[in-house]
């Protein structure tokens, strides 16, 4: 039966409307800002007019930012505290990476690491929430990050490009890829997020970004922590660890070992392909398949194997560093699954790199 649109009916609906509006307006939504002194002049603090907020600048030659990680932003979390921030977003001293903290469900503050960090802006940037309205906007990934992201993309109907990780290799491909008014968005393992090629509106627009997708959040009865969740929920449950395995003149030929004796029975694992960028090859041992890489040569190798399981071996700074990254996926159910699917996930990573240890690291 066709519901009859009455005078009565119409403005219970407008009511219910305009109730709906007041509420979500009246969502408070409170942000920190966590960035270098130099950063003063640029006057960010006006992007964050409409919700509560305040800005912590630090000293760039007493802060350590060789790593965006938790201990980078932990002198904001007392501040965060007393504000009950709902987000603190911290650049590092050139403002070309970022960080995203959170409280999560027990008050506690904590960040997103670059892969969950990478996975939930692409995310809210895909839906078209934000001025991506583009039906195939492109997203720029490093090729260390998870499949996670590229899960994302694909099932939102977009488009990725991979990228050595840096900001001037992100920024080259995204301009690339980029066509006309194709919006467009960038990640790497290194935090670096770029929505602009320059990296004082790139800070401007990513502090815009953020503030607007908490807002969206916190009006859907969510958080930051929350929208995590449910992505591991949504496209399965992703753990990323990296450890330096750096020895003193053994990097070069522990590095060849990844490249030339890829392990695979050794750990209970069936290798799919093997990327040498060293050599710029790529190896696909199920189907025989083999070919070239067109990102440049670069010393990283990269083993994907038929469980999810992904190792990337990079050797940096001219052979002194050696870095493994480890990444892989686990079924998470529903949000009281989580925490154990968190753990199972994290315990199978140490397992992984404890049996590397003894079949291709600590080889004599």
């Amino acid at each position: 039966m066709k519901l009859k649109k009455t005078a009565k009916f119409s403005q219970y609906t407008n009511t219910m409307e305009e109730e709906q509006t007041k509420q979500q307006v009246e969502v408070k939504t409170i942000g920190l800002l966590y960035l270098p002194q130099e950063a003063k002049n640029l006057k960010y603090e006006k992007y964050l007019t409409d919700i509560e907020s305040n800005i912590i600048y630090y000293d760039s030659d007493k802060i350590d930012d060789e790593n965006l990680n938790y201990k980078f932003l932990l002198p904001t979390f007392e501040k965060a505290k007393e504000m009950e921030a709902d987000f603190v977003l911290g650049f590092d001293k050139l403002l070309q990476r970022s960080l995203i903290g959170y409280p999560n469900g027990d008050g506690k503050y904590l960040v997103l690491n670059a892969h969950q960090q990478a996975a939930i802006l692409s995310a809210n940037f895909l839906k078209g929430s934000f001025g991506s309205d583009n039906p195939s906007p492109v997203i720029v990934k490093g090729i260390v990050l998870s499949q996670q992201i590229d899960k994302i993309v694909t099932r939102n109907e977009g488009v990725y490009k991979d990228s050595h990780a840096g900001y001037t290799a992100l920024k080259e491909i995204l301009e690339k890829e980029r066509s006309g008014n194709q919006e467009g968005m960038a990640f790497d393992e290194r935090n670096h997020v770029l929505l602009h090629p320059d990296p004082k509106e790139n800070a401007k627009m990513l502090i815009a970004f953020v503030k607007e997708l908490v807002q969206k959040l916190k009006s859907q009865e969510k958080s930051i922590y929350l929208e995590h969740i449910d992505l591991q929920i949504i496209y399965k449950l992703y753990g990323e660890k990296t450890f330096n395995i750096s020895t003193p003149g053994k990097n070069k030929k522990i590095f060849d070992r990844f490249r030339t004796k890829p392990p695979a029975d050794a750990i209970n694992e069936e290798l799919v392909t093997i990327t040498d960028f060293k050599k710029e090859v790529f190896h696909n041992k199920l189907t025989g398949r083999k070919g070239g890489t067109d990102l440049g040569q670069l010393d990283l190798v990269q083993l994907e194997y038929t469980s999810g399981l992904k190792i990337t071996v990079e050797m940096m700074d001219e052979g002194e560093k050696l870095f493994l990254h480890l990444s892989d996926f686990i079924d998470c159910y529903n949000r009281t699954s989580f925490p154990d699917a968190r753990k199972n996930i994290h315990d199978r990573l140490l397992k992984i790199v404890v049996s590397l240890g003894k079949v291709v690291i600590n080889l004599p």
